[in-house]
């Protein structure tokens, strides 16, 4: 029983390949000759080869033919001459096909050069490369310039730096205006938009907005990165070796940024993230000590058993 199973999939296995191998005749000419076709040699030149094409297209064109049945004949000729000449006067097809006459055994190598040529894309892949990262530029550009846009909208609608902002703009004197100023006449919804424009700008020049709100930057866009990352690996490796120099071989106390370095690991932040933080915030983790380990553990066990206290464990 199980010998009839194996030779039904032997069996199987043949028709498939003579499928595969009857449609690996139909590349290029199929069974006719190229050059034959066109009535030209492997010498000749795409400028002989235009000719000899325009002449036999001429002599087997389907409207110079009288009966149906001639005319079909003719249809399929010209067929044949149109797959002909456009093979010969590609070189690189004709470079495949002439390496298939000269190799006719390769047949399964043959079929890959033949359909990777008809199916692969025609452009370079540079120039698609180039689009796609100019899109992602340009979209990671507008991303930037939403979040610097919410941030400012955000802050001009707190009360405490609409207050702080409303204060430098009198003391400047650009909230002074009237409803008519050189000769032009506002209305009140106009005042109202010059006014929050102001304080927009003010606030823009006066709040430094870091992390992912920072004011657009071309540096900060994919492409600058990229071509910057030798040096930014360059600054890293020297970062690395001295912080091992320094503070585990020389065990000299943390400056103040080996401290916010600390702090931002413990507490599982970016400088991004650290960076958008107000400085109350950072200062008040700061003052937490979160670099020393000694007092990172006393905070984090304080903190599992004020939650298990809260939730009555």
């Amino acid at each position: 029983m199980l010998s009839d199973v194996w030779l039904f999939r032997l069996i199987l296995l043949a028709l498939c390949l003579g499928r595969v191998l009857a449609g690996l005749g139909e590349i290029y000419c199929g069974e006719d000759n190229c050059y034959d076709l066109l009535q030209v040699s492997r010498d000749d030149d795409r400028a002989f080869i235009r000719k000899s094409y325009r002449k036999l297209a001429r002599e087997h064109h389907p409207d110079r033919q009288q009966t149906p049945s001639a005319k079909a004949e003719a249809e399929l000729h010209l067929r044949k001459l149109n797959i002909a000449y456009d093979i010969l006067m590609d070189e690189e097809q004709r470079r495949d096909y002439d390496y298939m006459l000269d190799h006719p055994e390769e047949t399964y190598f043959h079929y890959y050069r033949y359909y990777r040529h008809r199916y692969s894309p025609k452009i370079d892949v540079r120039i698609v490369i180039a689009i796609i990262v100019t899109v992602l530029c340009v979209i990671q550009y507008i991303g930037q310039w939403t979040s610097y846009n919410h941030a400012l909208t955000y802050l001009a609608r707190d009360p405490k730096h609409r207050a702080k902002a409303r204060e430098i703009a009198s003391a400047d004197g650009l909230l002074s205006v009237r409803r008519k100023d050189n000769g032009a006449r506002f209305t009140r919804e106009e005042l109202k938009d010059r006014e929050e424009a102001i304080l927009r700008d003010i606030i823009s020049r006066t709040v430094d907005l870091r992390g992912d709100c920072a004011k657009p930057s071309l540096r900060r866009l994919f492409i600058c990165q990229l071509v910057l990352l030798p040096y930014t690996c360059y600054c890293w490796l020297l970062w690395a070796f001295k912080w091992i120099w320094v503070y585990w071989i020389l065990r000299q106390p943390y400056d103040e940024a080996a401290k916010v370095f600390l702090t931002r690991r413990r507490l599982g932040m970016s400088e991004a993230q650290w960076d958008g933080l107000d400085e109350e915030r950072r200062d008040a983790f700061m003052k937490k000590q979160l670099w020393d380990p000694v007092a990172f553990q006393v905070i984090t066990r304080l903190s599992v058993v004020t939650y298990f206290h809260a939730r009555g464990i």
